[in-house]
Order: structure tokens, then C-alpha cells, then sequence
């Protein structure tokens, strides 16, 4: 009977402490993470905060945000008993189950790889290489030889054949054709100029067409050979022997340390990226759903992700272990999962494609 009377005064007094917990709006909420999970204004904004926000909001609990610049400092701070709860896109794997507790996973995430473009980039070498060649004197001597004969052959057929249209408009582009038809293939209905000066005429008008041809077609060829051979990233299995941008103190980091490949670490996914494009770093190794979400929301840059997630990590909420928090925040995970709430919060941020 004593036995019993005490077992009840002691759940009492657990139900009693929680209730009072909550009551009290003193929970110490901890952030860290990559966006955007974790973003990097001053008030915490992101996916994991959205989500917890509306759980914190359903139990009524009241909380007081503490920023950590990674997520092992985060874990550290629920194991000093410096934080309740750790917001952000904490891995659930054995290393961290061995010293906190987490919530059932709320996004299912690994590594994946970011590299150029292929296709965004040979249009912009091709840009590039039509801008330097009109910065070129050829360039202006076959516009110039195009514009010439193109007035040639208008007054000269406007005088002599009475087949050439009379208005001023189709007889331009008459002689446009006649010209470009001519340069760009050698053969036209146009029988050119009579006597030796218009056959001398006709033979540059051919070369011409073959010098400008011939320049447009290598520039093509070029930059289609350049980017095949420096751009063959497809998977992890192509990283060897190539220079990758990471984030400090990530997963990716880990991974590329493990495999022996170059790296270059960096604070964040922008100056990651800042690195690939300035050709110092092959590819970018990080979370999946950062590269992602930086991929959809920067659709003018020339990036893309490639290959298949490797490294599989689920996310969640990270607690002390035996946290009171952890049944009611579970059930509200469950709750806003089965009512898509979370696949909308995810989708605003990744894209739908992105969002499984």
C-alpha cells in the first residue's frame, strides 16, 4: 500500500513538473543547421523552425531561442543540459542516439552532388565567343563584305532583271538571300555578276562564306569539347582525383575526408558555390536538400544536381535522453504528416519535385 501511494505521488508530481513546464514558457530551444532548415537572419526563420513553431503552438508551449553555429555544438549544449530542444536538420544516426534522444524523423535527406551545367554553360561560352568576335576586325570586314555585296546585287538586279521584286523591302531581302545562300553553301539561283570582275567577285563572295562558316563551327565545336571533357561529374564514384567544395564540420566533409579527396572546406553552401564557379572546386558535396533547395531557388546560375542521394540521414528534433518533449512533439509530427501540413511547409522551400 505504501509502495503504491508513493509510485502514485510520483507520477503526480512528473505530470505535475511537465505541466508546470510548459506553463512556465521556459523552454530553452537551441538552433543550428544548414539552410534552409536553419536561415541566417536573426530571428530564426527556416523548414525545421516552421515546423516546430506549429508543434510548440499546438502543446501550448512557450520558448526562448539560443543560435549555435553547428550542430555538434547543439548536441553539446542538450548534453550539458545547457537546452531542451535542438531545432534544425539534426542527423539521427548511432554516433548521436549514443548521447541524445530524437524525435521520429521529419525529412528524409543524404548527400548528393552539385556541379555545372552543361548545357548553361556551353550557351554561355557560346556568348562569350560571339561578344569576342565582334570585338574582332574580321568580324566587322565580313559584316562589312555581307552589307556591300547585299547593295551590289540589289542595284544591280534592280536594273537588269525585270523578274527582281520592285519594292524596296522584299528586293533587300532578295539580295540578302541571294548572298547568304551563296556564302553559306557555295550554290544559288543567283548567277552573280557578268565578265571577269563579277567572277573574281563571286569567288571572295565564296570565300567569305567559308572563313565565317568555318569560325562559327570550330567556336561550336570548341566549347562542346571543353565542357564535355571538364564536366564529367555524374555520381560520387566520379569524385576521385577531383577538388570538392564542403561545408566545415558537415557530413559531406566527413565523407570526403573518409574517401581521401580534395577538399576545400568553406562556412556555407554560398561561398560552396562561389568556389565552383570560380573553377577552384570540381563539385560540391553537401546535403541533399540544401543543394536543392539553393539549385530552385537560383535557377539562373549555371548549376545542377546530379546522381542519387548516397550517405542516407533522416532529421529530427534532438532532445536529452528520457525528455518529457518527446511523446507530445512525436504525435504532433504524426498528426502534421498525415494532414501534409509538413509536405506543404517542405515543398515552400525545396520545390514539389524536391519534396518526397
Amino acid at each position: 500500500m505504501v509502495m503504491s501511494k508513493s509510485l502514485c505521488t510520483a507520477l503526480a508530481l512528473l505530470l505535475f513538473t511537465t505541466s508546470l513546464f510548459a506553463a512556465q514558457q521556459s523552454l530553452r530551444v537551441g538552433v543550428a543547421g544548414q539552410p534552409p532548415f536553419i536561415n541566417a537572419e536573426s530571428t530564426p526563420t527556416g523548414a525545421a523552425v516552421d515546423i516546430w513553431e506549429k508543434i510548440a503552438a499546438e502543446n501550448g508551449w512557450g520558448f526562448g531561442y539560443t543560435r549555435f553555429n553547428s550542430i555538434e555544438n547543439g548536441l553539446q549544449a542538450i548534453t550539458d543540459g545547457s537546452i531542451d530542444i535542438l531545432v534544425g536538420n539534426g542527423p539521427i544516426n548511432k554516433d548521436n542516439l549514443a548521447r541524445v534522444e530524437f524525435s521520429q524523423p521529419f525529412f528524409h535527406s543524404g548527400l548528393q552532388i552539385l556541379t555545372t551545367d552543361n548545357q548553361k554553360t556551353l550557351q554561355s561560352r557560346l556568348i562569350g565567343d560571339i561578344k569576342d568576335l565582334a570585338k574582332l576586325e574580321i568580324f566587322w570586314i565580313i559584316l562589312g563584305g555581307i552589307l556591300m555585296l547585299t547593295t551590289a546585287v540589289f542595284f544591280f538586279e534592280r536594273k537588269h532583271n525585270p523578274d527582281f521584286p520592285k519594292g524596296h523591302k522584299e528586293g533587300v531581302a532578295e539580295a540578302f538571300y541571294y548572298v547568304m545562300t551563296l556564302a553559306l553553301t557555295g550554290k544559288s539561283v543567283y548567277k552573280g555578276f557578268p565578265g571577269v570582275l563579277g567572277r573574281m567577285v563571286l569567288l571572295l563572295w565564296v570565300l567569305l562564306g567559308i572563313i565565317s562558316v568555318a569560325y562559327v563551327t570550330s567556336s561550336i565545336t570548341s566549347a562542346m569539347t571543353v565542357e564535355k571533357l571538364s564536366n564529367t561529374i555524374e555520381d560520387a564514384r566520379d569524385l576521385q582525383r577531383k577538388t570538392v567544395a564542403v561545408i566545415a564540420d558537415s557530413p559531406g566533409e566527413i565523407y570526403v575526408k573518409t574517401k581521401g579527396i580534395d577538399e576545400i572546406p568553406v562556412k556555407d553552401i554560398d561561398e560552396a558555390v562561389k568556389e565552383l564557379l570560380a573553377k577552384r572546386a570540381d563539385a560540391v558535396v553537401a546535403d541533399a536538400a540544401v543543394l536543392q533547395s539553393f539549385d530552385f531557388n537560383n535557377p539562373r546560375l549555371p548549376l545542377r544536381v546530379v546522381g542519387r542521394v548516397f550517405q542516407v540521414e533522416n532529421y529530427g528534433y534532438a532532445m536529452p535522453i528520457g525528455s518529457p518533449l518527446r511523446m507530445p512533439l512525436n504525435r504532433e509530427l504524426a498528426k502534421m504528416q498525415e494532414s501534409q501540413q509538413i509536405h506543404t511547409i517542405l515543398a515552400g522551400y525545396f520545390g514539389e519535385a524536391n519534396v518526397q
